[in-house]
């Protein structure tokens, strides 16, 4: 058996889970694989979206393609599918989303995807900072098994990108036009072929994607002409009622077939909500600026810490076992009218300073004075990656450690799993952190940077599970193998583990029952300021019948 890891945090109570004659559990690197899912992040203010790192495993060879912003997964999203993320966003219904849609990679690859998290709301209750798992479903993958129209968009789209092909080989021009019509229409899928033929050349296609919208390939048909071709079919269809026509051309606009069908499609949702019943896309009114948000956010921030509306706000860490009270976990917030908190959501970066080590030295300072007033407690302090590589950072630790003798091993600093990206940077400053007498926490475990050499050589005391996995746990048997082989993993380095986003007590007793030494979720108290942390603290108490 593995012994107990020694270190000043002294906060793994158990033993190795793992029998003397069975091997040393899985990796989470190639667990998070086998779960068939990557985590990722997604700052709705700069529509920035930052995926894990085996997301390039998971996808193979289309993983260059992965959208970087939610703009982008949008329009990856297979239309009638199933709601999209931002859809099935919706702050009445709680901050959990769990959805399930299509995601098109190119013009004969989709892949049927389910997509669970929770987003932290911003000041106004909206959806701020998503934090989720997106996983392939294979077996719904499966070509055969595809819905109909997913299948007949996909022999479109291998049909227009041969055309487009053979233009580029050829020098002219493809334009697709895409049409709907009301639902009541009598005419049948036939009709409609047979009423666009005088408009269509030798190689010219048309296709039937759903009952009331289909899409013609025109093959020589320049950008010039486009608008003309697109009032001769509205003549052809006039029997059609409520007829809408978008188009799009290629090479000239875009190489990529799925590309030309999704400006085709976005001409055609513009005519639909406008007065002209045809729209031809023009990429040059549509510019993808950045969000305003993104630009006032950092002074927003920088404002609140010198006027000091930054606040430290806590939530109980309990015992997996009692259920008591066993750690704080903190993070910065800011002060609202109300006397609510607003937990701060990822950090935006600054030219002009490293605005994350200036908020997570401010929460230190708050830390540090509140651990020297409250002697029984203990409590976890995040910091960004940015903090924790800053060259000022190790120097404020040890001033603040040294100004209140006593509280170093109350205090667990905890880093994410992202800091590993450059492990022996990392493992120099969190050695350098172990030796001042704190414990460290790596926050975020199971998105896929840790390695198992990574936990076997670094100063770990606490591997904080991500609630990407747990939010999904009682319904998920592939979530309860894959949370079962990170806590063997720990147990077996004897490293305590916790986990987050904790809601019920079903949840709580399956996270024990499978050797998770600590929770924390609404279960057992919301964020407070932690200027006033007893109601939190009453409120586990009663719980837990104490």
């Amino acid at each position: 058996m593995v012994t107990k890891r020694h270190g000043g945090a002294g906060i793994f109570t158990g033993a190795s889970r793992t029998p003397r004659k069975r091997q040393a559990p899985t990796g989470p690197q190639s667990s998070l694989t086998a779960l068939g899912g990557v985590a990722y992040c997604w700052d709705i203010a700069t529509d920035t979206l930052t995926w894990g790192p085996n997301a390039a495993h998971l996808f193979g060879p289309s993983s260059h393609a992965l959208p970087r912003t939610g703009h982008a997964l949008s329009q990856m999203v297979e239309p009638g599918s199933g709601l999209d993320r931002r859809a099935a966003l919706k702050p009445e219904d709680g901050p959990r989303y769990d959805t399930r849609y299509a995601l098109r990679f190119g013009p004969d690859h989709v892949a049927m995807v389910q997509d669970a998290g929770r987003f932290q709301a911003d000041a106004e209750g909206r959806p701020a900072f998503v934090r989720g798992l997106l996983r392939i479903d294979p077996k719904a993958s499966a070509k055969e098994l595809l819905p109909a129209t997913i299948r007949a968009r996909s022999a479109l789209l291998e049909r227009v990108q041969d055309e487009i092909n053979e233009a580029l080989r050829f020098s002219h021009t493809c334009t697709l036009i895409v049409g709907s019509f009301d639902e009541d229409a009598p005419e049948s899928r036939e009709d409609i072929a047979r009423a666009v033929r005088p408009l269509m050349r030798r190689r010219d296609h048309v296709a039937i994607l759903t009952s009331n919208r289909f899409a013609l390939m025109l093959t020589s048909c320049p950008l010039a002409e486009a608008e003309s071709a697109m009032k001769r079919l509205a003549g052809l269809l006039g029997a059609y009622p409520n007829l809408r026509l978008g188009a799009a051309c290629g090479p000239e606009q875009t190489f990529e077939a799925t590309a030309l069908l999704r400006a085709a499609e976005q001409a055609l949702d513009t005519a639909q909500s406008g007065a002209d019943a045809a729209f031809l896309h023009d990429a040059r009114k549509n510019p993808r600026t950045p969000s305003p948000a993104s630009k006032r956010a950092p002074y927003d921030l920088i404002a609140a810490l010198n006027d000091r509306r930054l606040v430290l706000a806590s939530r109980p860490m309990v015992d997996a076992h009692s259920r008591h009270p066993a750690l704080l976990q903190t993070c910065a917030a800011i002060a609202g009218p109300d006397g609510d908190v607003i937990p701060l959501n990822a950090i935006p970066a600054l030219a002009e300073a490293n605005l994350a080590a200036l908020i997570d030295g401010r929460m230190l300072e708050l830390a540090a004075d509140h651990l020297v007033r409250h002697p029984g407690e203990r409590l976890v302090l995040p910091i960004a990656d940015a903090t924790l590589h800053d060259a000022e950072w190790l120097t404020m630790l040890a001033a603040h450690l040294g100004a209140r003798p006593g509280i170093a091993s109350r205090l667990l600093i905890e880093v994410p799993e992202v800091a590993l990206l450059d492990a022996a940077a990392a493992r120099g400053r969190l050695d350098a952190m172990k030796a001042l007498g704190i414990g460290i926490a790596l926050g975020g475990f199971g998105t896929g940077h840790a390695t198992c050499t990574h936990l076997q050589v670094l100063p770990i005391d606490l591997l904080k599970i991500d609630g990407v996995f747990i939010q999904s746990l009682r319904r998920s048997t592939d979530d309860r193998l894959f949370v079962s082989t990170l806590v063997d993993l720990a147990h077996h380095l004897g490293i305590a583990t916790a986990a987050e986003w904790v809601d019920d007590e079903d949840t709580a007793r399956l996270l024990q029952s499978l050797g998770v030494d600590y929770l924390q979720g609404a279960a057992f108290g919301e964020v407070e300021p932690i200027v006033s942390p007893q109601p939190a603290w009453r409120r586990v108490t009663a719980n837990s019948g104490s």
